[in-house]
């Protein structure tokens, strides 16, 4: 008997819709799970986005702007420097001996005409009086031949005493009263150098150094230089400023000097402006003078300098806080058809608050300030606030 598998295939067929109706069981729950994730993450098809990314990148950031404007500036310049006394001596013997007592020590302070140290004074002491010795001898032979002028000239008109007599006493008593001179001076001489074995101060001011003592032998060349004098009642601020500043400090500027330990700035002035440039750093001498009655401060201590030079006037001015710098450039940002445009520009003088334009604006620029001018990227939409809508802080 033969058999055949005509209906084998019809009794798969409840297979394959099995295997349908699974799939669809299975497609439910997956897609579930799909829409379930797609609203965790907050996202929503792309033609609903659209909309509401165009809004946000519309929205407008507002600013603060201020004009450019013309005005006055000035530089301060900071330089370190060092005060120094005005006068300083290195004072030694004027004669030579052995120094007999130094009245000094390191730190004294003396005024004009005090004495300092004493030269052993017996050896001029010995010459004073031999001097005075000669001048003596000199004056009694004038005298002498003086007497015997005036003797011979009675004589001669009596025709005693010939002319060539009288001529001889003439000379003889030029060349007396030659020796008298000479012995004064001689005398003088003797006197200046005794005078000279108590050296005094030149000047009132404070011992800086002593550099010798009793029992040594001063000489006076090389001279020995005991006691180092200097003027501490006025100091003088010395300071370097660059080359660049050449045109920008004269006399008479205001300045002000800062030193560790005090609690203010000292008031001072420019007293004097070299005229060289130190080759080797480019750099010109400024001087101050510095008050210093009560000597509260020391020569040589270091102290900050800040010179308040005259002010550039009428000249085109941009706040401080407009301006950026990126990537080596200089720009600010101007406010142009409600789009931040950046504006390169080429600055001068800068001050704590403003900064002197020598190019890339005009007068009545309106720039970009405050916080925004520095996080803006040229392009982005902004409005200049007004008093209903403040900018942002």
């Amino acid at each position: 008997m033969h058999i055949t598998n005509r209906q084998d295939p019809p009794a798969r067929w409840p297979l394959y819709g099995f295997r349908d109706h699974t799939a669809r069981l299975l497609a439910r729950p997956l897609m579930g799970i799909f829409a379930c994730i797609f609203v965790a993450c907050g996202q929503s098809p792309p033609a609903e986005r659209a909309p509401a990314a165009r809004k946000q990148l519309d929205l407008a950031i507002d600013v603060t702007t201020a004009p450019v404007r013309r005005g006055s500036i000035v530089e301060p310049i900071s330089a370190p420097g060092t005060l120094v006394a005005r006068r300083e001596s290195r004072i030694g013997a004027e004669v030579r001996g052995r120094i007999e007592r130094v009245h000094v020590s390191e730190g004294d302070r003396v005024e004009a005409g005090d004495p300092l140290f004493e030269v052993d004074p017996s050896a001029y002491e010995m010459a004073l009086r031999q001097a005075t010795a000669g001048l003596d001898v000199a004056d009694a032979e004038r005298r002498q031949i003086e007497s015997d002028l005036q003797r011979a000239r009675k004589l001669q008109k009596e025709s005693v005493i010939p002319e060539q007599e009288i001529e001889r006493l003439g000379t003889s008593l030029l060349v007396a009263r030659a020796h008298v001179r000479q012995a004064d001076e001689a005398v003088a001489l003797a006197r200046f150098n005794l005078e000279q074995t108590v050296i005094r101060a030149p000047y009132s001011g404070s011992i800086a150094a002593r550099l010798a003592d009793e029992g040594t032998t001063a000489v006076v060349r090389p001279q020995t230089i005991v006691v180092i004098l200097q003027e501490t009642v006025e100091l003088e601020a010395r300071a370097t400023i660059p080359e660049s500043q050449l045109a920008s400090v004269h006399v008479g500027d205001p300045a002000r000097i800062y030193i560790e330990g005090l609690p203010d700035a000292i008031q001072t002035r420019i007293s004097a402006v070299s005229d060289t440039i130190d080759p080797a750093t480019r750099t010109y001498l400024v001087k101050m003078r510095v008050p210093n009655p009560d000597f509260a401060i020391k020569a040589g201590v270091f102290a900050h300098i800040e010179i308040t030079p005259s002010a550039k006037t009428n000249i085109l001015l941009v706040p401080r806080i407009a301006i950026r710098s990126e990537d080596g450039r200089t720009r600010v940002l101007l406010v142009e058809d409600g789009r931040a445009a950046a504006a390169p520009v080429q600055l001068g003088i800068v001050s704590e608050d403003a900064a002197e334009v020598l190019s890339g604006l005009d007068e009545g620029d309106q720039v970009i300030v405050g916080k925004e001018a520095g996080i803006i990227a040229p392009g982005m939409s902004v409005r200049v606030a007004t008093a209903e809508a403040k900018p942002h802080t």
